[in-house]
């Protein structure tokens, strides 16, 4: 046991001799997750508080024009925009302002878009009341004109298209409710008041998000990519540590510990203890920021709740996988070159797959059924549950356990690849 402790202790200090490379494990983590956390706070804000940029030219000072304008200026989504320098744009100057990139939208309403729905209406309802069959041709359609920035996303594109859709529909039924009140009033020696302005809604909406009790807890930028950014780093300390493991090979430090009366596990286990610390001071280094630097530079505060234990233990078994995963990396690979090109490209592509960068639900189908085989989605998904769902321990331990057997296998894959090497 004596000589173990020596061997953690000589590790401790090979990773404290070189400070750069020590302060770097500390620095870049919390400039990652602080840069990724404010890029996404900044995209969640440019939409929901800045709005997107909408050119609109109604040419319908009508019903239907006044309403969409109305509706338009009112919605949180867009920031609606009806000139261009002080004054009413043409057509063609609304289309090369989006172009030009001033805008994301434009939309233009044609004259007389109104009155065209009217006459529609108008004469359907007359032959519906006289026991015609109601018919409309190409004549009545009305066409809103749409410039879209070909940098505009799916989403915003289907959003305003659902928005237009419903403000002119509600004006359509407006136009229909009035044209059947005028009819029967024609015909009835009773009046019979305005139907249109009767209408009201019925159907609300009530969300909230379902969390099991009263956390209080609302998913935003900082509870999303805190841990999806912490879990990367953690795993990017594969190129330390494998390279740490090649250095002692390539100086004759790994030979000269073997003379001693210690195997190769415990060798790697006192390596394991060292870089285990690491990670964990990471992860309560980008906590501490999380929960205290963010709110004074204007990104919401990271809410742990009473989860502070669970939170440990996943860290823990976050890193132990990591780590894990490094000895088989450090093991396998002969040189620095490739240890550190393996590393970084199979952490990124693992990191892909476990929806660090995109999320799983929204990856394509085969993508989603290989997701599951990366530790980082299995770590993703368990602190989603902590931070977000407030999930019991029962509910976390399977990834906790996943994470630790991932590290056990490939440690064994590492004494293995020993052993069948020492033996050829």
């Amino acid at each position: 046991m004596r000589i173990f402790f020596k061997l953690v202790y000589k590790d401790a200090l090979v990773v404290m001799r070189d400070r750069g490379g020590l302060a770097m494990l500390f620095i870049m983590p919390l400039a990652l997750v602080l840069l990724m956390t404010s890029l996404q706070d900044a995209t969640f804000r440019s939409v929901n508080e800045s709005g997107i940029r909408l050119l609109l030219l109604n040419n319908d000072i009508d019903s239907l024009g006044l309403s969409v304008e109305k509706k338009m200026m009112q919605s949180g989504l867009f920031r609606t925009f009806t000139e261009i320098d002080d004054r009413k744009p043409t057509e063609q100057e609304v289309k090369d302002a989006v172009a030009a990139g001033r805008f994301l939208i434009g939309v233009i309403i044609p004259h007389g878009a109104t009155q065209r729905i009217r006459d529609k209406v108008s004469r359907n309802v007359q032959m519906a009341l006289s026991g015609s069959q109601p018919v409309s041709g190409p004549e009545d359609s009305v066409f809103l004109q749409v410039y879209l920035d070909p940098t505009t996303k799916i989403s915003f594109r289907e959003n305003l298209q659902h928005s237009i859709h419903e403000f002119s529909s509600e004006i359509e039924s407006q136009i229909i409710l009035q044209e059947i009140t005028l009819k029967i009033n024609e015909l009835l020696a009773i009046p019979v008041y305005d139907l249109s302005q009767v209408q009201e809604e019925v159907i609300f909406y009530r969300e909230e998000y379902a969390t099991r009790g009263d956390t209080g807890v609302i998913p935003n930028s900082v509870q999303h990519n805190v841990p999806a950014w912490t879990i990367f780093a953690m795993f990017f300390i594969v190129i330390p540590f494998a390279g740490a493991m090649i250095r002692e090979r390539e100086d004759g430090s790994l030979d000269r510990l073997l003379t001693m009366p210690v195997s190769h596990a415990k060798i790697l286990f006192s390596k394991t203890i060292v870089f285990l610390f690491i990670c964990y001071f990471q992860f309560i280094l980008i906590l501490i920021m999380g929960v205290y630097l963010f709110p004074l530079i204007g990104l919401p505060a990271l809410q742990t709740g009473d989860n502070l234990g669970m939170l440990s233990l996943m860290a823990l078994a976050t890193a132990l996988a990591a780590i894990g995963y490094g000895i088989a990396v450090g093991t396998i690979t002969r040189t620095h070159q490739q240890a550190s090109i393996f590393a970084s490209i199979s952490v990124v592509i693992l990191a892909a797959l476990g929806g660090i960068w995109v999320p799983v639900f929204i990856m394509p189908a085969f993508l989603r059924q290989i997701s599951v085989v990366s530790p980082l989605n299995w770590a993703l998904n368990s602190f989603y549950d902590i931070l977000i769902r407030n999930a019991s321990f029962s509910e976390v331990f399977p990834g906790i356990i996943g994470l630790c057997l991932f590290a056990l296998a490939c440690i064994l894959l590492a004494l293995i690849y020993k052993k069948l090497k020492w033996a050829s």
